[in-house]
């Protein structure tokens, strides 16, 4: 899409690497904040 690509085509590795580092990034921000939250109910 980028540069004007309309074939279908395979996901590189690069991309792969990326989708799979922005899903570890925001399953550790979603984990941070409930376990924000669960600390902050429990004391």
């Amino acid at each position: 899409m980028a540069f004007g690509d309309n074939e279908v085509r395979k996901k590189t590795l690069f991309e792969k690497l990326t989708l799979v580092v922005v899903v570890i990034m925001l399953l550790i921000t979603i984990g941070a904040a409930v376990l924000t939250a669960l600390s902050a109910i429990s004391s």
